[in-house]
Parts: structure tokens; C-alpha cells; sequence
């Protein structure tokens, strides 16, 4: 069989090349410049990314349906790993692709393939992102979900096995499966803690304290020391707020706050669907943050018909980044443990006001909502562009949507200012996020996947 699997070696020359003009790999994808995403290669071509944005849509039905809801943390490290393993178990059949394992910090060598061997990239594909959300996810919603997690990997095992010889089949099964194995005992190594026994937040005036109406103890207060994707960013922190606690009416502190208060009494109905739009929380209801971006990316490759490579790259790529700008955001909030809008108010501006959305438990500054997803999308606009403008429906009607922007980063600062609608952060930790995310995401952006 060729590298293509589906075309026979009988079809005439000229219906070959006709075929093979026409296989399905982000045609509308063609003013992108090589750096931004990769091109279609000859090896790939013909899979399809229909089967990756199934696998991520199944996650975001989960994550939306799971009570309780899966912590953001566990969220982002499963989708940080599995795009990594998902890119690693395609990686070969890219053409001059270079292997992440070169440019991710402490990543081992990923296993190779064998040499003058035909695989399946997609059957590899499949494999990988079975076995990887199967070890990420936690155990009890894997179990919850057993029956449709085996349903769509059987499903995509029984329609590429008509295509396939069983020898060439089960090759590239047993190579994603030995993807995933490498990427779960690299992962043993990173020093993530997700908890929060023993952490006593500290004491001073201005700190942060757990917040109505639960009143939780800190959420992921030692998750900043986590291993990162990039070696880049072991040491970075947002910079501190720029001006000290206060309590007088007058200065920056108060007033920074009260610009939450005073604009909390005269919201808009579209700024409360923002506020809504972007909480992205509730069982039935929200994808969590993290899920919302995925959400988006997922519609995009979707709507424009992707190829396996592509979708694997851009998974990767925003998966990378929205892990590693967490790590930072969350080192810089307990680096500062700066008070929450709620408690401030509360104590001393007006002792009966709430804010619209509900208050996380952890530190406010920065922004972790506006950091992950102006991560995220700077990664977007690295692969589609400055100005690529699309339309979210991640909620459909919901919340005064679906949703329109004119670009990546426009979706990100409405996000920020979400929060400000929400009453839950102030406009620095929004900008401050935004500002430091950004930056994560170019790093991201730097990185060559594709040897030139």
C-alpha cells in the first residue's frame, strides 16, 4: 500500500493526481505563511482532522456535564499532555516536522517509528489521545464515561481498519500507545501539586482571604511550582500591582476598587451576558475556561475542514501555551496574594454587596482568565492571523450569543473586561494578564515545528 492507505496503486496517473488535489487540508488556509502553521505534506495529506475535533469534542460534552466540575488545573495539565502526545504520535508523518522533545524543557526523546514501515497516522492518533485522556482525566470521570470514551476509539478503529492491512493497523496503533507511555512517565517528573494541604494563606493587611458564599480554602496554592513547557518561563512572574493596600478614599487602591463597585450598579444587559458569557462555569452549563478557548479552535478546525497535522499542530501549540501561562499566573498570585474585590467591598465600602459571578478561590492578581486566554489566543493569531475574524458559539444563544470578533485578541480583552463586569478582578490584574499571557504565547509562537 502507498502512504495514503485509501488509494489504490491501479488508479490511473491522472485520477491519482486529481484525488489528491482535492483531499481535505485547510485549503482556505493558504495565505498563511510556513512559519504560522505547516503545510500540508505529502506523507499526511489524505487524514483527515475530522477525528482529533471529535475526540476534543467529546471532552468539552464532558467537561460540561461533570458534577462536580473538574478543576481548571486538572483541565489544563490533560489538555497540555495529550495535545503534546497527540502532535508526537503524527509528528512523523509531517514532513521536515521537528520533534517537540528538542525544544520542551526536560521532554525525553519520543520512541521512533520504524524505518521503510507504512502507518496510519490517524489510527496512531487515536491511540495516543485514548490512552492519554484515560491517564489525565480524573478516575471517577473516566468511569463515568468509559462507555463513550471506548465507543468513539472502537468506532475510529473499525472505519480506518477497512482501509488498512492489519499488520500496517496495528504498527500504528502500538506506536501512539508507546507516545502515550512516554508522555505519562515524563509528566511523573513535573512536580505538580494540586492540592493545597498544610497552606496557610499569609497574614497582612491587604491579603487575600477565602471568599463568599463557600468560603474555600486556596486553590492550587503551590501549582506555581510546577514544571513548565518552556524553560523560559521557570522564572517568570508578573511584575507587582505598582502601588501599595489602602483603605482611605482616595487612593489607588480604594479607588481601584471602587471603580468594581461603582460599575457593578450600572451594568448594561450586554456587559452581564459578558460577564456570563465568560464565566464558562456550571454543570450543564459552562466548558471551564480553559475549555472555552479549546471551544473555540475546535469550531475553526471544524468549519475549515482541517487536515490531521493541522489540527495536531494547533492543539499543541495552544495547549502549550495555556499551560504554561497557568504555572506563571498562579506563582504570581501567590507571590502577591492580593484581596478579592468581594472582601474589600464587604469590609469596607458596603457590607451587603455581591458581585454577579461568583468569586474563585484563590488570589486576584492577575487576572487568571484573561492570562490563559490572551495566552491562548496569541497562539490563534500566530496560526491564522492578525485580523482573522469568527464567530463563537460555544454558548449558541445563550448569554446574548453567538458571539462575533474581529479578531483572536479582541475575543481575549472581552474576556478580561468579563471579569471587571463580573466584579470578581480590578482593571490591572485584567491588563496585567492579558500583557503577561500574551507574552507566554509568543514564546509559543517562536517555536519551529517545521524544519526549513
Amino acid at each position: 500500500m502507498k502512504a495514503n492507505h485509501i488509494i489504490s496503486s491501479s488508479i490511473p496517473r491522472m485520477l491519482l493526481i486529481v484525488v489528491f488535489f482535492f483531499l481535505p487540508c485547510c485549503k482556505e488556509e493558504a495565505p498563511m505563511e510556513v512559519n504560522q502553521i505547516v503545510k500540508p505534506s505529502t506523507k499526511t495529506s489524505g487524514e483527515s482532522g475530522a477525528l482529533v475535533t471529535d475526540w476534543y469534542t467529546l471532552q468539552l460534552d464532558i467537561l460540561r456535564k461533570s458534577d462536580p466540575s473538574i478543576s481548571n488545573l486538572v483541565i489544563l495539565r490533560s489538555f497540555g499532555y495529550t495535545a503534546i502526545g497527540l502532535y508526537e504520535s503524527v509528528r512523523p508523518g509531517i514532513d521536515k516536522s521537528v520533534s517537540l522533545s528538542t525544544l520542551l524543557y526536560q521532554m525525553p526523546p519520543m520512541p521512533l517509528k520504524e524505518d521503510s514501515q507504512e502507518y496510519s497516522w490517524a489510527v496512531s492518533a487515536n491511540s495516543a489521545i485514548a490512552k492519554l485522556i484515560a491517564y489525565f482525566y480524573p478516575p471517577a470521570v473516566v468511569t463515568l464515561n468509559k462507555t463513550r470514551l471506548d465507543s468513539i476509539e472502537n468506532a475510529n478503529n473499525n472505519k480506518l481498519g477497512l482501509t488498512l492491512e492489519s499488520a500496517v493497523f496495528d504498527r500504528s496503533q502500538a506506536y501512539g500507545q508507546s507516545i502515550a507511555d512516554a508522555i505519562i512517565a515524563w509528566s511523573k517528573t513535573d512536580n505538580v501539586n494540586l492540592g493545597n494541604a498544610g497552606y496557610v494563606p499569609p497574614v497582612f493587611p491587604g491579603a487575600w482571604v477565602p471568599t463568599p458564599p463557600a468560603f474555600g480554602n486556596a486553590a492550587g496554592p503551590y501549582y506555581g511550582s510546577t514544571r513548565p513547557f518552556l524553560q523560559e518561563n521557570l522564572q517568570s512572574l508578573t511584575g507587582p500591582l505598582g502601588f501599595g493596600y489602602g483603605e482611605v478614599p482616595g487612593c489607588e487602591f480604594y479607588k481601584m476598587v471602587k471603580d468594581i463597585y461603582d460599575l457593578s450598579k450600572k451594568l448594561t444587559e450586554d456587559q452581564k451576558n459578558v460577564a456570563l458569557y465568560w464565566n464558562d462555569l456550571g454543570v450543564g452549563v459552562g466548558f471551564s475556561p480553559p475549555g472555552h478557548s479549546v471551544s473555540i479552535l475546535t469550531q475553526i478546525l471544524v468549519e475549515k475542514n482541517c487536515s490531521l497535522e493541522t489540527a495536531a499542530i494547533a492543539y499543541a501549540k495552544t495547549a502549550i501555551a495555556a499551560y504554561d501561562a497557568t504555572i506563571v499566573c498562579w506563582k504570581s498570585k501567590y507571590t502577591y496574594n492580593v484581596i478579592r474585590p468581594v472582601s474589600y467591598i464587604q469590609k469596607v465600602i458596603d457590607p451587603s454587596w455581591s458581585p454577579l459571578i461568583i468569586t474563585p478561590p484563590h488570589p486576584e492578581y492577575p487576572g487568571a482568565h484573561s492570562f490563559i486566554t490572551g495566552a491562548y489566543m496569541q497562539v490563534m493569531t500566530g496560526l491564522f492571523g492578525d485580523s482573522y475574524s469568527f464567530t463563537d458559539n460555544t454558548y449558541g444563544s445563550k448569554f446574548g450569543g453567538p458571539r462575533t470578533y474581529s479578531s483572536f485578541n479582541a475575543a481575549a480583552e472581552e474576556c478580561g473586561e468579563s471579569r471587571r463586569y463580573g466584579g470578581i478582578h480590578y482593571t490591572p490584574s485584567t491588563i496585567a494578564g492579558l500583557k503577561n499571557g500574551r507574552e507566554v504565547g509568543e514564546r509559543i509562537n517562536d517555536l519551529e515545528l517545521v524544519d526549513k
